[in-house]
C-alpha cells in the first residue's frame, strides 16, 4: 500500500512540474525594472504579441543576441519584449544602458531577484531562453538557446503570430 501511495505522489509531482511548461501561459512574474519600478505579468499590454527573454547580463550568447536584436529595432514596434534576469539590478542596469533597451517603450528590462519564478516555471538551464506569445498571451513557440544569436534575433524580429 505504501508503495502505491509513493508512486501516486511521484506521479502527481511530475504532472505538476510539466504542467507549467505545457500550459502555454505567461508565468506570474514580478520584476524590478531598471527604472526601479515594479512590473508584473498583469502590467503587460493586452492584444499585443509578447516576447519573454530570460537572460544573464554576463552571458556572452545573451550579449551577442541583444546586439543583433537592436539592429532590428523597427521590426519590434508591434511587440512587447520583457527581458528578465535573476542577477542584481546594478548588473541589469549596465546591460540595459549598453544596448539602450529601455529607450524603446515596448521593451522592459528587470530582475526577478532570487525568487526564480520564471526560471523555475520553465526549468531554465541555458540563456537566452526566449518564449514567444500571441496576442492572447498564449505560448506560440520556445526558441532554442543554442541557436546562433543572429538567428534568434531574426526569429524574434520576424515573429508575427497572425
Amino acid at each position: 500500500m505504501l508503495k502505491k501511495v509513493c508512486l501516486f505522489f511521484i506521479a502527481c509531482c511530475m504532472c505538476c512540474l510539466t504542467y507549467a511548461q505545457t500550459t502555454g501561459n505567461i508565468p506570474p512574474f514580478k520584476v524590478r525594472l531598471t527604472s526601479n519600478q515594479l512590473f508584473s505579468y498583469k502590467d503587460l499590454k493586452k492584444n499585443v504579441p509578447t516576447v519573454l527573454i530570460y537572460f544573464s547580463p554576463t552571458c556572452e550568447h545573451c550579449n551577442e543576441f541583444t546586439k543583433e536584436l537592436v539592429k532590428h529595432e523597427s521590426a519590434l514596434k508591434n511587440k512587447q519584449l520583457v527581458f528578465i534576469t535573476y542577477l542584481s539590478l546594478e548588473e541589469t542596469l549596465a546591460f540595459d544602458k549598453l544596448y539602450k533597451l529601455s529607450s524603446n517603450p515596448n521593451i522592459k528590462v528587470g530582475s526577478e531577484g532570487y525568487t526564480f519564478v520564471v526560471q523555475k516555471y520553465y526549468n531554465i538551464q541555458k540563456f537566452p531562453y526566449i518564449i514567444l506569445f500571441n496576442e492572447q498571451q498564449k505560448m506560440v513557440k520556445k526558441l532554442s538557446p543554442t541557436d546562433e544569436p543572429g538567428s534568434l534575433a531574426k526569429q524574434v524580429s520576424n515573429f508575427n503570430p497572425r
